[in-house]
């Protein structure tokens, strides 16, 4: 059911992109620095940046889990450290002082 949810939001996405390049078949031109410049249809333009954009999330997202997993890995280590520690008093003899 899962799978063919999926596939039918990318079925919609593809529909909805076709008709949108097919009605804005109009040149853009984009001006860069340093007298750079490109001129081309507006879907490959909006197709580019939304690729970028993604891009640019995934590795946002990738560089946040790979900080979550080192401080999970840290937090780990001082839980071992700490169930050590208690497992060593709770080994130690109890000492009555009358």
């Amino acid at each position: 059911m899962k799978r063919l949810f999926y596939l039918l939001l990318i079925l919609i996405l593809l529909v909805f992109g076709i008709s949108f390049s097919l009605k804005n078949p109009e040149p853009v031109s984009i001006s860069y620095y340093f007298g750079l410049g490109w001129s081309g249809p507006m879907s490959w333009l909006m197709l580019v940046v939304l690729a970028i954009g993604c891009l640019l999330g995934v590795l946002l997202t990738f560089t946040w889990a790979l900080r979550s997993k080192r401080r999970l890995s840290k937090v780990k280590k001082e839980i071992r450290k700490m169930e050590q520690e208690v497992n060593n008093l709770r080994a130690l003899p109890i000492k009555d002082q009358i």
